[in-house]
């Protein structure tokens, strides 16, 4: 089961909620994300904090924590018993608002760039490719779709997103694959 919301709050700025809680015979693994972020002028995405809470049978409870400040260019950031500070540039996003730029490039149908992502004190580069149009079963019924996968090779993992064509391009199913077998899927049951 999980949930995603995106809030525009009273300062102005954004935020994206995501919980999620799997569970698996003797295996759970429940997560609280959020982001928030700002639009410079130009439109771009600037996270300012992300922070993610998550709880898993059979290893240790961890929170990872990210500050952005982008008037100095630094993060400061701390996860388990690291704590980093690293040089920020424009465009680096965050693992929540990296699918809020992939979901803007789909809805204004322009070709989705790879992405620099900040995690856990180092850079990982994202590319994206559209794989092309799905019909996926939902709670809701069928819905056509707009499949995104991003491979990471130096992780051997993938990663399936379906955005729904008709509700706004929503993210609507997500498939995490690695060593070619499937470690979690989620659907929407409802938006």
């Amino acid at each position: 089961m999980a949930s995603r919301q995106l809030t525009q709050l009273s300062n102005g700025q954004w935020q994206i909620s995501m919980e999620s809680d799997i569970s698996y015979y003797f295996l759970s693994d429940k997560r609280q994300e959020t982001s928030r972020f700002a639009l410079d002028e130009d439109g771009q995405i600037l996270p300012l904090v992300y922070q993610r809470n998550s709880e898993t049978s059979l290893r240790s409870d961890t929170t990872l924590l990210q500050n952005f400040d982008w008037d100095n260019l630094i993060e400061q950031g701390s996860y388990k018993d690291d704590q980093w500070t690293q040089p920020l540039k424009l465009g680096y996003l965050d693992q929540l608002t990296q699918i809020t730029l992939v979901r803007e490039h789909l809805l204004t149908q322009k070709p989705v760039p790879a992405i620099d992502i900040s995690y856990r004190g180092s850079i990982r580069h994202h590319e994206f490719k559209v794989i092309g149009q799905e019909v996926i079963k939902t709670g809701k019924g069928d819905v056509m779709t707009a499949k995104v996968q991003l491979n990471e090779k130096k992780r051997d993992r993938q990663t399936n997103f379906w955005f729904a064509l008709e509700h706004n391009m929503l993210p609507v199913q997500v498939q995490r694959i690695k060593e070619g077998e499937e470690q979690a899927k989620l659907i929407a049951t409802d938006w």
